[in-house]
């Protein structure tokens, strides 16, 4: 879910095939530099970009070649090959690719950029040749979650980071799991290595802006920190939406109030004889298993099959939602009850004091990937609440089969709540979400208001539901400058960004895969 929706939600390779020319949420790149950015801070603007997503390649090169049209100097930093760690979306090393007589993709985007009219002098290296840590930064033993979130660096927050950047896919979330010291280590000292460099970069070419992907990723977010500390705006990439190519805001990308407020605003702004049906086709996608983005949620599910003998009476739905996304956002989970265990124990509770009431948990069909131990204790909190009907990751039934037999849907901030909503159900959200302050749902933060909602559920807005739908499908900008290829990836000036040799790819592949097995090692 983008991120906004949290990216580890999406497989940000995915991207339907050659989109054709839609209105997006901001017709115009230029128009929304122009209005989020002063002259002055438009001035010269550092890009930096650490993955090989095709979506983040392709912001780049958008930005940079909308930014110089504007007549502002731009500075790239396409510095996935030196850090010392390789980020998420990392595919390919410079080095190695030449080696091996092919480019990897920050070559083919830095070539394609070229071609389109960038100065080569737009590309800087990182300014500090023998680069030393300003602080001690071994951690001498293993670590867990809240003692690497305490980690800094020049008093900015590297655990963050850190943590957005798994050992392996068994990594849970659990506090009583301790991940491995080299791990840590090498991570702080990649994310250590890019503060510097990048607070160098802002000093020595007199930085006015900086741009990064996503903003919470271990080096983005270092430059982040050091844009920060320089006291200049920072601009954020993530994905667009369905019918779009990528977002740019102004805005962190986990700012849901700001989100929630563009879908809101898109919707007052679209032609009312569009923006229904806009919405719903986002919704019918999701309901019809027909969403390349929600693929790994359904494929376990038989579309269409429902709850065998339903329950007479009124059914509560609980529809359990992929907490690792969420553990790392700020929020005060005190608000919300806690935790999403104490969620549904509060929930089955009432759910038990009120009549003819029957209970059905549906656990998140992504557990069927996630960490053991993530789901055993899921399962644990599950078994202590005592619904009266679990249905398992992996069940056949359709969730959106369920919710439409359900007369109540309640989430901790699952997209299924603003789904359920779509199909005319009350939904009740007891978690955050990115759906919750535009009154299409029912947000509750106790035990009193839970049990008011249960009693009088309110029917959602359709209006407020379509708005959530539209920007879903139209989110963000496509691109103007980089034309999609016909296998639904980018090119510039006949440089397909992704347009690596088999034989490269395999090498690399094995030598990061060595890299983690090493640092992972006790």
């Amino acid at each position: 879910m983008p991120t906004g929706l949290p990216v580890s939600s999406v497989d940000a390779s995915m991207t339907s095939s050659e989109k054709p020319k839609v209105r997006a949420e901001h017709p115009s790149l230029t128009d929304y530099l122009r209005t989020r950015l002063t002259d002055q801070q438009r001035e010269r603007v550092l890009i930096a970009s650490f993955n090989h997503w095709e979506f983040g390649m392709a912001a780049v090169a958008e930005t940079a070649l909308t930014l110089t049209s504007m007549g502002s100097e731009v500075f790239l930093a396409l510095w996935s090959s030196k850090t010392p760690h390789h980020d998420e979306g990392w595919v390919a090393d410079r080095r190695v690719c030449r080696l091996l007589g092919t480019r990897s993709p920050d070559e083919n985007l830095e070539l394609g950029l070229k071609r389109a009219g960038i100065s080569p002098t737009a590309f800087v290296a990182p300014p500090i040749k023998r680069w030393r840590p300003a602080e001690d930064i071994t951690t001498k033993r293993p670590l867990n979650r809240s003692a690497i979130r305490a980690l800094t660096y020049r008093g900015t927050p590297a655990g963050k980071g850190i943590l957005q950047v798994h050992p392996d896919r068994q990594t849970p979330i659990t506090d009583e799991y301790l991940w491995p010291r080299r791990w840590v280590d090498r991570s702080l000292r990649s994310y250590a290595w890019t503060y510097d460099q990048a607070a160098a970069a802002i000093r020595q070419h007199r930085i006015t802006a900086v741009m990064v992907n996503n903003g919470r990723f271990l080096h983005d977010r270092a430059v982040v920190e050091a844009a920060k500390a320089a006291g200049i705006p920072i601009l954020a990439t993530d994905l667009g939406g369905f019918d779009t190519d990528f977002d740019l805001t102004a805005e962190a990308t986990h700012d849901w109030d700001a989100l929630q407020q563009r879908m809101l605003a898109a919707y007052e702004s679209w032609d009312p004889r569009e923006r229904q049906e806009l919405g719903a086709r986002w919704f019918e996608m999701r309901a019809a298993h027909a969403d390349p983005w929600n693929t790994l949620f359904v494929e376990a599910q038989r579309k269409g099959t429902a709850l065998a003998d339903r329950p007479d009476g009124t059914l509560v739905v609980f529809f359990s939602s992929s907490g690792d996304e969420m553990v790392e956002l700020d929020f005060d989970w005190g608000g919300y009850f806690g935790g999403q265990g104490q969620a549904l124990q509060t929930l089955a509770h009432i759910c038990r004091e009120l009549p003819n009431t029957t209970l059905v948990v549906r656990s998140h069909p992504h557990k069927r990937v996630k960490p053991k131990r993530d789901v055993e204790e899921w399962l644990g909190d599950v078994e202590r609440a005592q619904p009266d009907i679990h249905l398992d990751p992996f069940s056949p039934v359709d969730s959106y089969t369920l919710m439409r037999q359900a007369d109540v849907v309640v989430t901790y901030g699952s997209t299924t709540g603003i789904e359920a909503a779509f199909a005319g159900k009350p939904v009740i959200v007891m978690g955050p979400s990115i759906y919750d302050q535009i009154d299409a749902v029912t947000p509750v933060h106790n035990e009193d208001e839970l049990r008011a909602a249960l009693t009088s559920p309110t029917p959602p807005d359709e209006d407020r539901v379509a708005a959530f739908g539209l920007l879903m499908m139209r989110r963000g900008f496509q691109t103007e400058r980089v034309p999609r290829t016909a296998d639904g990836g980018y090119a510039l000036e006949g440089v397909r960004f992704m347009e690596v040799s088999p034989l490269a790819l395999k090498v690399n592949d094995l030598l990061n895969r060595t890299q983690r097995t090493f640092l992972r090692r006790a």
